[in-house]
C-alpha cells in the first residue's frame, strides 16, 4: 500500500515537472525578449568564431609521421660519373606526436571557449539594449503625463485669474517646467532612437510596448541570484586558464621533441667511376646525445609565458571575487534606497492628498495638481533606482560568466525560460 501512495506521488510530480517545463518552453516562444536573446547565438561575431573553430578543426595542426625530407645530390671533381646521391628521413618523435595531439585538443578548447565568448559579449550587449529602452519609454511615459499635468495647471491657473487674479509668478513657473520638460522629452527620443538603431531591421527585436507590459524578473528574485556563488568561473578566467593549459603542454611537446633519440635514417648511393659494374651503396643513421642545455632559449621563453598566465589567473580571480562582492553591496543599497523611496511617498502627505484621503483638500484643485506631478517625481527617482539595479544585475550576471552558461536563459524574465 504504501508502495503505490510513493508511485502515485512520483507520477504526480514527474506530471508537475513535465507541465512547468513545457510552459517554460511555451513562454519562450511566444517572449519577444526571449526570442531577441536567441537571435544573438546566430550573431554576425558569434558565426566568425565559429568559423574559425570549425577550420581548426577541419585542419588541426598536428605532427606528422615524418619530420623532414631530404634528397642530396654531390658531383664529384666536376664528373657526373662520381654522382652521389643521398636520401635522408628524419622521423618524429612518438612522443611528440602524441603530445602535439594533445596540444590540437587544448586548442580546439579554446576557440570553443572564444566561440563562447563572442557570445557572451553579444548577449551582455543584448540585455544592456532591453534595460536602456524599457527605462526610456518608461520615463517617456511619465514625462508624457507630467506635460499633461502642466497643462491641466496651466489651465487651471488660468480660470483663477479670470476670477481671483493668478500668480503671474505660478504662472511662469509651471510654464518654465512645461519647457524643460519638453526639452528633456526631446532629448529621450533621440536617445531612444539611437538605442533602437542597433534593433531596426532586426525581425525578433521587441516593440515598446512589449517592454512596458513585460513580466519582468523581481528584485528579490535578483537579489537570490545576486546571493549565489557562480557555477563555474568566469569565461575570461576560463580563457586564461585554457592558455595557460596550452603553454603547459607546448613543454611537453617541446621536451619529448628535445628527447628524441633517433635523428635521422639515410641511405647512399654512390657509381665508381673507374669501374662501371662496381656500386656503392650505404645505409647510415643518426642518433641525438642527450644535452641538457639544448633548447634552453625556448624552455625559458615558455617557462615565462607560463609564469604570466598563473599570475594573470591568480590576480582575474582575485579581482572577480572582488568585483562580484561589490556589485552585490551596490545592489543592496539600490534596493534600500527604492524602498525608502517607495515608502516616504506612502506616508505623505502629497500621496495621501492625491488619493483623496484629506477629504478637506479634495476641492483644491492646484493641491491636487501638485501632488500628482509631486508623485511623478517620485516615479522619475524610483525609475532611476530600477534602471540603476537591472543594470548592477546584468553586471553580476556578465562578469561572473552565468549570460552564457548552458543552458542559456533569459535572465530578465520573471520565469527565466530557457532558450
Amino acid at each position: 500500500m504504501a508502495g503505490k501512495i510513493h508511485l502515485k506521488r512520483l507520477k504526480s510530480v514527474l506530471v508537475i515537472g513535465l507541465s512547468w517545463l513545457s510552459c517554460l518552453t511555451l513562454v519562450g516562444q511566444d517572449d519577444p525578449v526571449t526570442q531577441y536573446l536567441a537571435a544573438q547565438t546566430a550573431g554576425p561575431e558569434v558565426q566568425m568564431a565559429e568559423e574559425a573553430a570549425s577550420f581548426l578543426m577541419a585542419h588541426p595542426p598536428t605532427m606528422s609521421w615524418i619530420d623532414k625530407l631530404e634528397f642530396r645530390t654531390e658531383t664529384g671533381n666536376f664528373d657526373l660519373r662520381q654522382q652521389e646521391y643521398v636520401f635522408r628521413l628524419s622521423p618524429s618523435s612518438i612522443t611528440a606526436k602524441n603530445r602535439q595531439s594533445d596540444l590540437v585538443g587544448v586548442l580546439n578548447d579554446q576557440y570553443a571557449l572564444q566561440t563562447r565568448k563572442a557570445l557572451h559579449e553579444s548577449l551582455a550587449q543584448a540585455y544592456e539594449q532591453l534595460i536602456d529602452l524599457y527605462a526610456a519609454d518608461r520615463e517617456i511615459e511619465l514625462h508624457n503625463e507630467a506635460l499633461e499635468i502642466d497643462n491641466q495647471h496651466l489651465t487651471v491657473l488660468g480660470q483663477i485669474g479670470q476670477v481671483d487674479g493668478a500668480n503671474l509668478k505660478d504662472l511662469l513657473q509651471v510654464e518654465e517646467d512645461r519647457q524643460q520638460r519638453l526639452s528633456r522629452l526631446q532629448e529621450l527620443e533621440r536617445s531612444r532612437q539611437l538605442l533602437e538603431r542597433p534593433l531596426t531591421g532586426n525581425t525578433s527585436a521587441p516593440a515598446p510596448e512589449d517592454l512596458t507590459t513585460y513580466p519582468w524578473i523581481t528584485e528579490d528574485q535578483m537579489a537570490a541570484t545576486l546571493a549565489n556563488s557562480p557555477q563555474e568561473p568566469a569565461t575570461p578566467i576560463m580563457i586564461a586558464q585554457s592558455k595557460l593549459d596550452a603553454v603547459k603542454m607546448e613543454q611537453r611537446v617541446e621536451k619529448a621533441e628535445r628527447e628524441k633519440v633517433l635523428d635521422f635514417v639515410q641511405s647512399r648511393y654512390q657509381q665508381d667511376p673507374k669501374d662501371p659494374f662496381r656500386e656503392e651503396f650505404s645505409i647510415s643513421m643518426g642518433v641525438n646525445i642527450p644535452y641538457a642545455k639544448a633548447g634552453n632559449v625556448k624552455r625559458q621563453e615558455l617557462a615565462l609565458e607560463q609564469l604570466e598566465s598563473e599570475q594573470k589567473i591568480t590576480s582575474l580571480q582575485r579581482q572577480t571575487h572582488q568585483r562580484l562582492n561589490d556589485l552585490r553591496v551596490e545592489f543592496e543599497l539600490l534596493r534600500q534606497q527604492k524602498q525608502m523611496q517607495e515608502e516616504q511617498w506612502a506616508n505623505s502627505f502629497l500621496q495621501k492628498m492625491e488619493t483623496g484621503a484629506l477629504p478637506g483638500l479634495s476641492t483644491e484643485p492646484l493641491l491636487i495638481l501638485e501632488a500628482k506631478k509631486a508623485r511623478i517625481k517620485y516615479a522619475l527617482r524610483i525609475l532611476d533606482l530600477e534602471q540603476k539595479a537591472f543594470e548592477v544585475y546584468v553586471k553580476w550576471l556578465d562578469l561572473s560568466g552565468t549570460l552564457s552558461q548552458t543552458p542559456l536563459i533569459n535572465h530578465l524574465h520573471t520565469l527565466r525560460p530557457a532558450f
